[in-house]
């Protein structure tokens, strides 16, 4: 859909309204679309903190020796000859 700018100032709850149920709206300025009123996408809901971090720890435990071991600057340190 086209409107003017001057549709637009007089009728924006109307245009929101169209635009909220996927209609896009150009406005245009002496006859040259200027900008464009679209919907703006719904950001997706994060996961449950509590919920990821009790999955973390089960797949930890999984995947757990339970063999002390070395630090990664144990290891780059024996690497190097040091």
């Amino acid at each position: 859909m086209k409107a003017t700018l001057e549709q637009v100032q007089s009728d924006l709850p109307r245009l929101v309204h169209l635009v909220q149920q996927g209609e896009e709206v150009v406005i245009t300025s002496r006859g040259l679309a200027v900008a464009k009123l679209t919907r703006v996408s719904q950001p997706k809901q994060s996961p449950d903190r509590q919920a990821w971090l009790a999955r973390l720890a089960a797949l930890g435990s999984q995947v757990a020796s339970g063999k002390p071991g070395l630090s990664v600057e144990q290891i780059l340190d024996e690497d190097r000859g040091r």
